[in-house]
């Protein structure tokens, strides 16, 4: 039986579900009364002959068994208390119910407090005997969506099978915020839409709630047993951890954003597209991904892929239009519910029914509601209840300026530092890289400290998480062989990681908009990051023309003239020179440095992880330019690759090379062979994965068996190879085996997939999901207090 503490129920829904599991466990059906001022009832059964029996329902989370005594006891607004109410009410039976788990004496002293109505202990409910009741009633469990996700039978289940530490992670903040989540319709929607296509792109503005979304169809699906995995770096990521007939769910946050607009440039946006059609064909495999509406229309306008591809077509656009008034309701509810505001605070909100102000204000967003029901920054601001009302709808006003006086007036410049250097690093970094580009920072400006409070990076991160950043813990694990033992021992050794993220995403933007002129600050930012992450985030930047190309040009300059190429990081160098083809100006003015780096890494190929870069970077270099009698280093550099999972992209490349430094000999060649016969093999099993049930010839006999023709497969099979291999140009007089790349696909899995496609979308099947009780039907019955 799964233990649930309710926690992340507000009182309503704690009072429906209570009604639910009493008339179950009673085998009647009590009356469930709307939201409002219930006179002592939240519940009622009544007799031919008049006769009632009460339900009452307390759902006490922040305050324990002492609290619930007291609030029971004590008179509201000058009115009876509730023990008084049961008096007037007389009722033939009274039933209480709480969230609290109870012991043999609580409910000893519940029952005196209400006797006689309460006739024994068993009319007293409390969390050990509702989760009995749960766990014979499973349909009621399913349907209280929020309810599971506090279990931590799910959570376990959900650790055991994670393979990367950050989703672990991921998973408890999202079961930790499950209870501000509203079930909307596009909750609904967007699960039959993944259902659908086993893809689906959430696309809307900044906090309109993309995020929260998805992150709740993911714990969905982990409900019906997928195994979830959040990817933030690389599709790669996705690619490695994928197991046939395996349930997987795949995540992936603001994949345009944050990752893919620097690629579709340089045509990998290809490398994402080829992994949504192997999920699309595998009915075990489901992928969510989220952009902001601006980004991903910038990515369609600038990839022929996603344009060929069709890629819109999984498109979910949230709108604030979509929420209906009670939805918006119920989140405004949900975080005053679940908020530390005091009582003094919450009333002002309640005076002449003020929240209809805020939801229907032109503004409202669910993270603006976050932003001002947060108790830590309301004291921060030393904000006093009488002053709360202005505050709200100031912070509706301008959602522009959430920020500005928190960040500008409020904190000194040490801090500002810290939260600029994590956002120019794309909204994340190790804390070890924080404080190196923190200390290289201060010294650039020389900046001192004038106060008696220091300034030292430990003591500065304690201010800053929790209120601008997150601070997140995982364990990074490093596999070795024992080369002194005689049998093949792998041991290992773990590193904990410390890293820092923003807390609010919407302080990039504000960030990002107030410096992007300022060409001193950003050079000085970047150049003490000195990381891959924040030249991507550069790039990301400029692509989504935040800043001008003239800014992008000098940080870049700026950087590389400060670059050492014997000593910096060799993929941060690669990184940069990829960059720098933005401009012929850029590498031309830095020919002779880049030569000299070329160089220093033809003995060191295995050093280097940015292989694609590289390579690209390689495929720009104007020979003519270099003066170099001997393109060895090209040639050994090719010679001692190995695949990436994006093999077209690096075959063209390859290909390029080749013809720009005129390499021809039989090491080479053999190498090119291989690669371009590794490529075929995985384009050929994406296609094959790209096709359905209606591209062959199924059969379904009398006795309702379902055939396909394995001849059949076979034949498309050869046709699909025949028409990749004609589009590769093959040079030198190479040749690929046809047969031997046949004969190391698989086509027998092609076989049955056909068969499972046709019965997944020929035969029908229940339904998924069932949709949560709401009794709630008006705001004023929501707020009624």
């Amino acid at each position: 039986m799964i233990d649930y503490d309710f926690s992340t129920l507000n009182d309503k829904e704690f009072e429906n579900l209570s009604i639910e599991l009493i008339s179950k466990d009673r085998n009647k059906r009590f009356e469930r009364f709307k939201a409002g001022k219930d006179g002592g009832i939240d519940g009622r059964f009544y007799y031919d002959d008049g006769i009632q029996e009460v339900v009452q329902c307390k759902h006490f989370i922040k305050s324990g068994f002492s609290g619930l005594i007291s609030s029971l006891k004590k008179k509201n607004n000058n009115a009876v208390n509730e023990i008084n109410k049961v008096y007037s009410l007389e009722p033939s039976k009274y039933i209480f119910i709480t969230s609290l788990s109870l012991s043999a004496e609580n409910k000893k002293t519940i029952k005196e407090l209400f006797d006689p109505y309460i006739k024994s202990d068993n009319d007293i409910y409390g969390q050990e005997d509702l989760n009995q009741i749960l766990g014979n009633n499973p349909d009621i469990e399913k349907r209280y969506y929020k309810l599971w996700l506090s279990s931590t039978v799910v959570l376990d289940r959900i650790f055991n099978n994670a393979i990367e530490s950050r989703s672990e992670f991921l998973l408890e903040d999202i079961k930790e915020n499950a209870k501000y989540y509203v079930i909307t319709d596009n909750h609904n929607k967007a699960i039959e839409k993944l259902e659908s296509s086993h893809i689906i792109i959430i696309a809307g503005e900044p906090g309109i709630g993309k995020t929260t979304l998805a992150e709740h169809m993911a714990l969905w699906y982990v409900e019906k047993d997928f195994n979830f995995y959040n990817i933030e770096n690389s599709i790669n990521e996705a690619e490695n951890i994928y197991k046939r007939d395996e349930k997987q769910i795949f995540y992936f946050d603001d994949f345009l954003g944050a990752n893919y607009l620097n690629a579709i440039e340089d045509k990998k946006d290809s490398h994402i597209v080829k992994f949504m059609d192997r999920i699309k064909r595998d009915k075990t495999k489901r992928f969510i991904l989220t952009s902001r509406t601006n980004i991903f229309n910038q990515g369609l306008a600038l990839s022929d892929t996603f344009k060929s591809k069709n890629i819109e077509s999984e498109e979910f656009i949230i709108k604030i239009e979509s929420l209906k008034d009670i939805d918006k309701a119920m989140i405004l509810y949900n975080h005053i519910w679940h908020s530390d505001l005091d009582e003094e605070f919450i009333d002002e909100i309640y005076i002449d029914k003020r929240y209809k102000e805020i939801i229907n204000h032109k503004n409202f967003n669910p993270r603006l509601i976050a932003f001002i029901t947060d108790i830590k920054k309301i004291e921060k601001e030393q904000i006093e209840a009488k002053d709360y009302w202005n505050y709200i709808i100031d912070k509706l006003d301008n959602p522009q300026d959430i920020w500005k006086n928190t960040f500008d007036k409020q904190c000194d410049e040490f801090i500002r530092i810290i939260v600029m250097l994590v956002v120019f690093n794309g909204n994340r970094i190790e804390e070890n890289k924080l404080k190196d580009a923190y200390y290289r920072y201060l010294e650039l400006y020389g900046l001192q400290n004038d106060s008696h409070i220091s300034k030292e990076f430990d003591s500065i991160i304690e201010e800053v998480v929790k209120y601008f950043l997150n601070r997140n813990k995982s364990w990074q694990v490093f596999y070795k062989k024992d080369i002194f033992s005689t049998q093949s021992f792998i041991s290992y050794d773990k590193e904990e990681i410390v890293e820092y993220s923003l807390f609010n995403p919407s302080l990039a933007d504000f960030i990002i908009y107030k410096y992007e002129k300022e060409l001193d600050k950003l050079q000085k930012l970047y150049y003490s990051l000195e990381t891959i992450s924040s030249l991507k985030s550069l790039k990301d930047i400029y692509f989504a023309k935040k800043i001008n190309e003239n800014i992008y040009i000098e940080i870049l300059l700026y950087l590389f003239e400060r670059v050492d190429i014997y000593k910096d990081d060799r993929d941060y160098i690669i990184q940069l020179l990829s960059m720098m083809e933005v401009s012929p100006i850029l590498f031309d003015y830095q020919i002779d440095k880049s030569y000299l780096f070329f160089q220093n890494t033809i003995n060191h190929p295995q050093e280097i992880k940015l292989l694609d870069e590289y390579i690209t970077t390689l495929c720009f270099l104007d020979k003519d330019k270099f003066n170099i009698p001997d393109y060895k280093f090209v040639h050994e550099i090719i010679v001692n690759l190995e695949l990436s999972f994006d093999s077209s992209f690096l075959i063209n490349r390859v290909i390029q090379l080749m013809y720009n430094f005129n390499i021809q000999d039989n090491v080479f060649n053999e190498k090119l062979k291989e690669l371009i016969t590794e490529s075929l093999e995985m384009d050929l099993d994406s296609s094959l994965s790209d096709l359905n049930c209606d591209d062959y010839d199924v059969q379904v006999s009398e006795d309702g068996g379902i055939y396909s023709n394995y001849d059949e497969v076979k034949e498309k099979a050869e046709e699909i190879l025949s028409n990749l291999i004609s589009g590769i140009k093959l040079i030198n007089g190479l040749t690929i085996d046809k047969e031997k790349i046949l004969e190391r696909i698989d086509l027998e899995q092609y076989d049955s997939r056909i068969i499972d496609d046709y019965c997944e979308n020929y035969i029908v099947e229940q339904p998924m999901f069932q949709k949560e009780v709401n009794y709630i039907n008006t705001l004023e019955e929501l707020f009624e207090r």
